[in-house]
């Protein structure tokens, strides 16, 4: 049984090759094109009785798996492949492209197709494929690709006469065709991302050179790296990662088993039967994990293995022991079928989009109990090519964008970018150089609404003017889609952006400033009294109170109250909280454990050795360096107290004491140690054993504001100010200085004083 989109194509097919001989078709990756091309081929026998058909492919598992949809329509069909003629021709041929470019002449006169289909056709512009063209003259010929697009700007009009394509992305995901993901990247100041950058050479296909690409990324810091970024994000699921060649492939999978997981390389050398049993080990991860298999004696008392029987029993471990993670180079980017891969990750840079949608897609089909997909960049790729679910101009790509005057990263970006803030944004992943650049939350019911709306120009009196068709506002010239934590805003000079939600608190006048997006902290968005939750992308809010228990009180359009605790909160509604005067009990405990907290925290130093030179630490403290390379103050001590072991990490400067391990970053030119959920900071010295939440802290690179002070980072002692009035944008101030209490400056951004008012 069809989906409807699959439907939808095959009409949209049939219909093309009424006007046309040569069609090709794209569908994203992961959304069944081989059980399109089944039906399509079912179709296309049952309308002529003495049509005859030829499947073209470039591997041997592409002409496995489509043998296997042909099956599944009761289409009987016969292989052409490993340099053999075949013994018996059937109406339906599956062949390999190798075995036909090299015994063409002579199948020249066996087959006849009146239909040729090209499986994972933007290679066709190659040679061995041109040749099929003139070799049947006569056929209608069909190409199947998830990306039409050819590093060159080239376009596939030589070959095939129109393009027919399929729903975006973002449509899968919402209609749950498609997985959602969590999409993280390394920082555009990482160390990876400079040797990316640095690299120059470029190889005969026009990508990287893989000479240069060996010497900069198959080192071991940055195979560190790779398992790092894995451990944080995907320690415990299934998935995929991509390497430069061979040998990095192997050198990954064999780091990552030092480390304890079971990883395996696999690449065109791998011998087939061989290459068929690892993925069916990979396939069946879950079903037998390494710690259920134990020998026991009849009693059930576990028994050690005798010595002679070792390596039999290895053998026959290895053979069922499922494997987490396959590490390849480009045997997996195109037709591999394995829904529940949970994370792919990239560890090889490429300047080719078709190689960088075919990896990540990998990863997107849906499978019963996936909640989403993980994405680990750890060459950047986004930055140069959007995220997975950006809206591409397939056809400009078809067309060839070089024949169009258009650039690569032009197209490649589509209609959207994410939104770099540097080090002030995503605040719960920037102490590391790969942080969160889109999480699944909220991306299927967003994409909902956006997968079906986009911009429409219209002429206003003498003038054209772009209108965003979600939110109404209107632009003077083609506005972008920006990628904000999750959230899609429009904005048509970059500075200005507007929430895409439909609302009528959303308009021209109601727009965000970059700086108010650079500076914000907790859950969501903020500005002008206006409210959008990152658990309700969807849904604008407004402000009504804040309580001085921090409790916040907003209301939608409909009128319906909703409640937060703090800006690091979620807002529930009222009737969820169990009413107002049930919340605002919980928020004032809440704040009661914060105060006292505060207290024991402030008591937190240790007393100082005279004698040692050294603070006095519990008996028998082993002392550890927390970690070299970020600060060499911080020490991890681990102690014994009643028989149990206790730790505690403290500042050597100081002797102050941390409850949890601290963790180090930087928000603008604020230096912040996070302690659990509780953040200190560390280059301002008045604040530097003060505990505050994470919301209490805003900062770029020359201003810091906590609560109602104001810190500047060009003065030299970095004093406070007592803020009176700010902007909503975070460019003006009212402020009071210290010494004069009745005066008020009105402060810019920059830190300029632009007038003194006397009250």
């Amino acid at each position: 049984m069809l989906r409807d989109y699959q439907i939808e194509i095959c009409e949209k097919v049939n219909g093309a090759f009424e006007a046309h001989r040569s069609v090709m078709m794209q569908m994203p990756t992961g959304t069944g094109k081989t059980v399109v091309l089944a039906s399509l081929v079912k179709q296309y026998l049952n309308r002529d009785a003495d049509c005859s058909v030829l499947i073209v492919a470039h591997r041997i598992e592409l002409i496995e798996q489509t043998g296997t949809f042909l099956n599944h329509f009761g289409i009987d069909y016969g292989v052409i492949a490993g340099g053999k003629r075949p013994a018996v021709l059937k109406r339906v041929m599956v062949a390999s492209v190798q075995t036909l470019s090299s015994k063409l002449s002579s199948l020249n006169s066996l087959l006849s197709p009146s239909l040729v289909v090209i499986d994972e056709a933007h290679h066709a512009l190659a040679r061995t494929y041109q040749m099929l063209w003139t070799a049947w003259p006569e056929a209608k010929f069909l190409g199947l690709t998830a990306t039409p697009y050819r590093m060159s700007g080239d376009g596939f009009t030589d070959l095939f006469e129109v393009l027919v394509d399929s729903w975006s992305v973002k449509q899968f995901i919402a209609d749950g065709w498609l997985s959602p993901y969590d999409y993280y990247s390394i920082r555009p100041d990482s160390e990876d991302q400079q040797e990316i950058d640095s690299l120059r050479k470029r190889g005969a296909d026009g990508d990287f050179q893989m000479k240069e690409l060996r010497e900069k990324l198959d080192v071991r810091p940055s195979i560190e790296r790779l398992f790092e970024a894995f451990e944080r994000f995907a320690f415990d699921k299934k998935g995929i990662i991509y390497a430069i060649d061979i040998a990095h492939a192997e050198h990954i999978a064999e780091f990552y088993r030092l480390q304890g997981v079971n990883a395996v390389a696999i690449s065109s050398k791998t011998p087939t039967s061989e290459r068929r049993q690892l993925l069916e080990r990979f396939k069946g991860h879950g079903s037998l994990e390494l710690r259920e298999l134990s020998l026991e004696s009849p009693q059930g008392s576990k028994q050690l293995t005798p010595v002679s029987n070792q390596n039999t029993l290895s053998t026959n471990l290895n053979s069922l022991i499922s494997i987490q993670i396959l590490v390849s180079v480009d045997l997996f980017s195109e037709g591999f079928d394995c829904p529940d891969v949970e994370f792919i990750q990239m560890a090889r840079p490429t300047l080719s989009l078709a190689k960088y949608l075919q990896m990540v897609g990998r990863g997107l089909r849906p499978c019963k109990g996936k909640q989403c997909c993980t994405i680990i960049d750890n060459v950047g790729l986004y930055r140069t090519f959007g995220l997975p679910s950006v809206d591409r101009d397939w056809g400009a790509y078809f067309a060839g964008y070089e024949e169009l005057g258009m650039r690569d990263e032009e197209l490649a970006d589509g209609n959207e970018q994410f939104l770099w803030l540097g080090s002030g944004d995503l605040r719960e992943e920037n102490d590391a150089d790969i942080v969160r650049i889109i999480s699944h939350e909220g991306m299927q019911s967003q994409f909902t609404k956006l997968s079906r709306r986009g911009f429409e120009r219209r002429k206003k009196g003498k003038v054209w003017v772009w209108i965003d068709m979600i939110n109404g506002v209107e632009f003077d010239r083609h506005p972008k889609v920006i990628n904000y934590r999750g959230l899609e805003l429009s904005t048509a000079d970059g500075d200005t952006f507007f929430p895409r939600i439909s609302s009528k608190w959303i308009d021209a006048k109601h727009g965000i400033s970059r700086k108010a997006l650079e500076t914000q902290v907790g859950d969501g968005i903020v500005w002008m009294k206006l409210y959008i939750s990152l658990a309700m992308p969807d849904k604008v809010l407004q402000l009504q109170a804040v309580k001085p228990n921090q409790m916040r009180i907003y209301k939608d359009e409909q009128g319906k109250v909703y409640l937060q605790q703090d800006p690091d909160h979620a807002p529930v509604s009222e009737e969820e909280a169990g009413g107002r005067k049930a919340f605002m009990a919980l928020c004032d405990k809440g704040q009661k454990a914060w105060e006292e907290m505060k207290k024991r925290i402030r008591k937190s130093t240790l007393q100082y050795d005279t004698k040692k030179r050294w603070w006095q630490l519990p008996e028998g403290s082993i002392k550890e360096p927390y970690d070299g390379k970020k600060s060499s103050s911080l020490y991890h001590i681990i102690y014994k107290e009643d028989g149990q072991s206790k730790e505690f990490w403290m500042d050597e400067t100081s002797g102050f004491t941390y409850r949890h391990r601290p963790v180090l970053c930087k928000r603008g030119f604020v230096e912040l140690l996070y302690d659990g959920d509780v953040v200190y900071i560390q280059n301002i010295h008045e604040e530097r054993f003060m505990p505050y939440r994470n919301w209490e802290i805003r900062a770029d690179n020359r201003i810091c504001t906590i609560g109602n002070k104001l810190y500047f980072n060009e003065e030299k002692d970095v004093r406070s100010y007592r803020i009176k009035k700010r902007s909503d944008d975070f460019r003006m101030f009212v402020v009071e200085e210290r010494i004069e209490f009745d005066e008020f400056i009105i402060i810019n951004e920059a830190g300029k004083k632009l007038e003194i008012k006397t009250l």
